[in-house]
């Protein structure tokens, strides 16, 4: 072993003649596992100690006799407004009642031993209710077999906790985010609005097929109006004005936050439907509710087949709702919460309870956001709310016989008219144009199609949008805008920015894959032919990907351009890119062949630089490379001055190379 000095005076080993050369380096070191092989993907689904495993045992640990207290304050809350609103979603989604309170146990329970969230409410949303019923009405007309039509739903729940468990577990949990905010926005909106006139039959007591379509519905009721029946009408009416009161009214006084005022509103006309007889008046009511908690009951596995649309929606839009809903609460609290695992918890709550005559369940936003509000501390406050519920299937059902069905419609409008924003409209109209495109498509698709048409549609063109844009990003011609430290600008922002001579740096501001290749390579030899530039430097900084037709259209410009006698300069690309680029012999890692000079290259280095580019860490490093090209490059063309000769001295001329020579020619050629 011998040592030379490199460039910058520095002694360092350089290998004997004849060794033999060393293994190309892996991105992990031997005594480490490879993570993409498929022992370490398993591996990393296996919690790894008792805690990750089952999340509560943690905070069990560090619980404090006041964290108790709160979280029992809170689940009896909680408990207090999931009776009349569960019932209310069962309704919505064309179940029994019951339906929604058995939903509220065995999920919560289950969510609370495997989720992440301290202060999540499971159970029946209105928004998965209207995609349950959505999803079911077309293959069991619930009133024609409502026991079949049950067991479907059950058999919606099993899909949706298998694709939510899945997505956990093999850490898909970005497919559900491919669904953007305008999206879910519109969609949120139209749904609700849908959401509310369906409930149009009961608060009218009409006549209204069975429908997703607004204007279908609204047709129903223009024709149907003349037969409403009085004091259904009356009662509803009332509910809703109950209701909207009641919240404005604990937003302005402190002292009736917590007043829950849906159960005030139904043990009220509970009483007064018993003993007016709403029933014998022409009220429709609930009618008797089974006591006790349902048996264990199969799947229908037969139509899973007919399932996987509406699961695979309820699975996207259920986990965006609460996992939204979960995040807020989590940072106002500074505990870390994990989309994986609120995948897998949703899922096992979904899974437990599809064998108990469950509907789909997901995290709601009004319920989660009272248990907050009430104090809850820990996932204890959901088993609270999951043993009351027990205790009222078991011994509180009877009391629902009397309850008139037009409150369950009243507690429905109220609860999703909030969900209607039309201000982010206005908002998106004037910040985005494609945003606003996006949100008015799933509103208009949502409302006036049907709920799964509108996110299909919406969500397709969302991703069209997506690929549009990474297919003409954004690029940017750099020019230094300040010399210590060097800082390179878009020439188009800062025109008095200072280009460095002969040089074109370029910039795509997206990955580099098959969608925009071509027009990156176009953009590239175009800039390129103006016949000024002698290097490209290609400033990958903002590209976090290039696939392999972004690979060899790097290796095509370069190649056109040596055609032209223009060199090719590579920098900022991340780490995987860099090692792709190697591997694909698109680049070599100049900044280590660098530190060679001063000794002599290996058949290896020459063979790696033969056919591809120089590609640098930093720009300042390519910049000080491209300038030493450029140098180079005007060295070697030879440059002709033409002097001419006084006619007295020789009626001639001569020309003079670089070299100094001296050629004489005759006067017809000056």
């Amino acid at each position: 072993m011998t040592t030379a000095a490199n460039g910058n005076g520095h002694a360092h080993a350089a290998p004997d003649a004849g060794a033999a050369d060393p293994a190309p380096k892996k991105p992990w070191s031997d005594n480490e596992e490879d993570p993409n092989s498929l022992r370490a993907i398993i591996r990393a689904n296996f919690p790894t100690s008792i805690d990750d495993a089952f999340p509560f045992l943690k905070v069990a640990r560090t619980m404090t006799r006041d964290d108790l207290k709160n979280d029992l304050v809170a689940g009896l809350t909680v408990a207090v407004m999931v009776i009349p609103q569960g019932m209310a979603y069962a309704a919505l989604a064309s179940l029994r009642p019951e339906i929604g309170l058995y939903s509220c146990i065995l999920p919560i329970l289950t969510y609370a031993l495997v989720g992440s969230s301290r202060q999540l409410a499971v159970g029946p949303v209105a928004m998965v209710a209207l995609l349950t019923t959505a999803g079911l009405s077309p293959i069991v007309d619930p009133n024609e077999d409502p026991d079949r039509y049950q067991q479907l739903a059950s058999t919606l729940a099993f899909m949706v906790g298998v694709m939510q468990a899945g997505m956990g577990l093999l850490r898909l949990e970005f497919i559900a985010r491919f669904l953007p905010h305008p999206v879910l926005s519109g969609f949120t909106s139209a749904a609700a609005i849908v959401i509310g006139s369906s409930q149009i039959k009961d608060v009218f007591k009409i006549k209204i097929g069975r429908s997703e379509r607004f204007q279908e519905i609204m047709d129903d009721f223009v024709h149907n109006v003349h037969d409403t029946h009085g004091l259904t009408f009356a009662v509803a009416a009332t509910s809703i004005v109950f209701l909207l009161g009641a919240r404005h009214a604990k937003r302005r006084f402190k002292a009736i936050k917590m007043l829950p005022e849906a159960l005030v509103l139904v043990v009220f006309y509970i009483l007064v439907s018993k003993y007016a007889e709403f029933d014998d008046k022409g009220v429709r009511v609930i009618g008797k509710v089974p006591a006790g908690f349902p048996s264990p009951r199969g799947i229908l596995t037969s139509e899973l087949g007919q399932l996987v649309g509406p699961a695979l929606t309820i699975s996207i839009v259920g986990f965006l709702e609460s996992f939204a809903v979960a995040k807020t609460i989590a940072e106002k609290e500074q505990y870390p919460i994990s989309a994986r695992r609120e995948l897998i918890g949703l899922g096992a709550a979904n899974l437990a309870g599809c064998f108990f005559k469950c509907m789909p369940v997901t995290g709601g936003f009004s319920r989660s956001a009272v248990n907050y509000q009430a104090g809850a501390k820990t996932v204890f406050a959901g088993a609270i709310t999951a043993v009351a519920l027990t205790l009222t299937v078991l011994f509180l059902t009877p009391l629902f016989t009397d309850l008139p069905k037009p409150i369950l419609s009243a507690i429905i409008i109220v609860a999703v008219s909030t969900l209607v924003d039309l201000q982010e409209f206005v908002h998106l109209w004037a910040t985005d144009k494609r945003d606003f495109l996006l949100v008015s498509c799933a509103f208009l698709c949502t409302l006036f199609w049907g709920l799964l048409q509108g996110i299909l549609v919406s969500a397709a063109l969302a991703v069209t949008l997506l690929v549009q844009r990474t297919a003409n990003p954004h690029s940017a011609v750099l020019v230094k805008v300040r010399d210590d430290p060097p800082v390179f600008r878009n020439r188009e922002r800062f025109p008095h920015g200072e280009p460095i001579p002969n040089v074109l740096i370029y910039r795509q501001d997206a990955p580099l894959f098959y969608a925009n290749a071509d027009s990156f390579q176009e953009s590239i030899l175009t800039l390129a032919g103006d016949g000024h530039a002698r290097v490209v430097v290609i400033h990958g900084g903002a590209m976090p990907l290039v696939d392999s037709t972004g690979a060899a259209t790097l290796t095509r410009i370069r190649r056109r351009l040596a055609e032209r006698g223009v060199h090719v300069v590579l920098c900022e690309f991340n780490g995987p890119v860099r090692d792709a680029l190697r591997r694909a012999h698109v680049a070599y890692d100049a900044d280590r062949v660098s530190s060679k000079d001063g000794e002599s290259k290996d058949d290896s280095d020459e063979e790696e630089e033969g056919d591809a580019c120089a590609m640098f860490v930093s720009l300042t490093d390519a910049v000080a490379r491209a300038r030493a090209l450029v140098r180079e490059a005007e060295e070697a063309t030879p440059r002709e001055v033409t002097v001419k000769l006084e006619p007295r001295e020789r009626s001639g001329a001569a020309r003079l190379s670089e070299d100094g020579a001296m050629t004489a020619v005759s006067a017809d050629d000056l």
